[in-house]
Parts: structure tokens; sequence; C-alpha cells
């Protein structure tokens, strides 16, 4: 099949990215999802049939607003409209900063349900004709076309329009406690004692005071302890205030 120029500087314009932007953000999002479906594709380059990741910095509780975790304890997910998943979990994990300050970091898993999908970005690069039209709208110097050609299908980006759900996370991001703390807790007090646990955590490639990624299982359990006091604390204020941002 035939790709527009529009549809190539769309998605060139999308991985470019829009820089914490969201007037900008919609923008792109509006501009992708009218060139994709002016280009009626087939059905291989709107659907993934593998599960995705997607990172998202989280901010906690904030009374003015509910904050990230109002909607996604109160309601069970966080609706955040078209948005840029990834079929590799590790690089989902390493995307952009392990953590940010007043946030901490949360991967979703995700199984694309049917209309989710807008394109499957590493498709279209396994198809030859979308390789040899990109080649030639960036011999061309059509717009955006060096983004299209430095990102290609690297970050296995599937983009849709799909929920953060609770129940879909697969990991939290933390910094493991300095190495102090670790020997007090783990009664270590002699100096082999010490150097022994140190190496046992250099073999594994894991050092204190560094961001360190929870496993599901890890993240559930701490997600449900935090839940219960959350809503404990704060449940029906958080409730009422975004009821009325939904009525505004």
């Amino acid at each position: 099949m035939k790709f527009s120029e529009r549809f190539l500087s769309a998605i060139g314009a999308w991985q470019r990215g829009w820089r914490e932007d969201k007037d900008r953000r919609l923008v792109l999002a509006e501009e992708l999802t009218d060139a994709v479906h002016s280009e009626n594709l087939p059905k291989q380059f709107r659907s993934a049939d593998t599960t995705c990741y997607r990172k998202r910095f989280l901010v906690p509780n904030n009374i003015q607003n509910g904050g990230d975790l109002g909607p996604l304890f109160l309601n069970g997910f966080i609706d955040e409209g078209l948005a840029s998943w990834t079929a590799n979990k590790k690089f989902a994990q390493d995307f952009k900063d392990p953590l940010r300050c007043g946030t901490f970091a949360a991967v979703f898993a995700h199984l694309p349900q049917p209309g989710e999908v807008l394109v499957n970005i590493p498709a279209l690069w396994a198809d030859l004709a979308f390789n040899n039209a990109v080649t030639k709208f960036h011999a061309q110097g059509g717009p955006n076309a060096d983004a299209l050609m430095y990102f290609k299908f690297r970050q296995g980006e599937i983009i849709m329009t799909a929920p953060l759900k609770y129940d879909e996370l697969a990991g939290l991001c933390g910094r493991s406690s300095p190495f102090d703390v670790l020997c007090e807790v783990a009664g270590l007090t002699t100096d082999m004692e010490r150097d022994d646990f140190w190496s046992k955590l250099f073999e594994a490639n894991t050092f204190p005071d560094e961001p360190m990624w929870l496993t599901s299982e890890a993240t559930q359990a701490v997600l449900d302890r935090a839940r219960t006091t959350f809503l404990e604390k704060h449940g029906s204020k958080v409730q009422e205030v975004m009821n009325r941002r939904s009525r505004d």
C-alpha cells in the first residue's frame, strides 16, 4: 500500500515528542489520530498480540486535585488518552529518568484489546512498502523525517488508548536503603560480615541507595497496603474532589 506524507510526518512528530508540554501533546495526538484514520491502514498495523508496557511517573495524593492515586485507588484505573506503550518491559523501565522528585515510577502491563491500538510501529517497519516510503520521504527532506529515521522501531512502540489499571501494575521503582541501614537490619556487625554482604550485592549487580524495581508480586503487595491506608485517610475527601471536577 501507499503511505501519505501526512501520515509519515504525523508519526515522526509524535516520536519526536512534546517535551512535557500537555497542550502540544494533545495537538500531536489529534493530528496522528486523524492521519491514521485517513490512511485506512490494514488490521496488521492497528493491532498487537503481545503484552505492552508503559512507564508512568505517578504523583502521590494531592488533596486539591486527587493526584494520580485518587483515580487509581478509587476507580481502579487512570485515563490518559492516546499514549506510547512498548513491547519491551526493560525499555519501559529504563525510559527517561529512573525516579523523579515528588513522584514514583510505575510500569503497567496490558494486553491490547480490539480497537485500542492506533498504530503498531514495529509492524509498520516490518513492511517493505513502509520502509521504501520512509526512505523516499527522508531523501526529499519531508517534515519530521529525521525523527522517523532516528527512532525507527527501536522503542518497540505501540501507540494506543488504554487505561492504566491498578490490577495491571507490573513494577514500582524506589531506592534501596543505604548500606549501613541494610547491615543494621540484617544484624551484620563485623567487618567480615559487612564485606561478605557487600560482595553478594556486587555479584547481584544491586547497589545500596540506587533505584531498584520491585517484582510484580512485591508491587501489588506494596500498593495493596498503600491503597488501604490511602482510602482510610483520604478516600472520602478525594472522592468529593473527583466528583466536583467531573461536574465541572
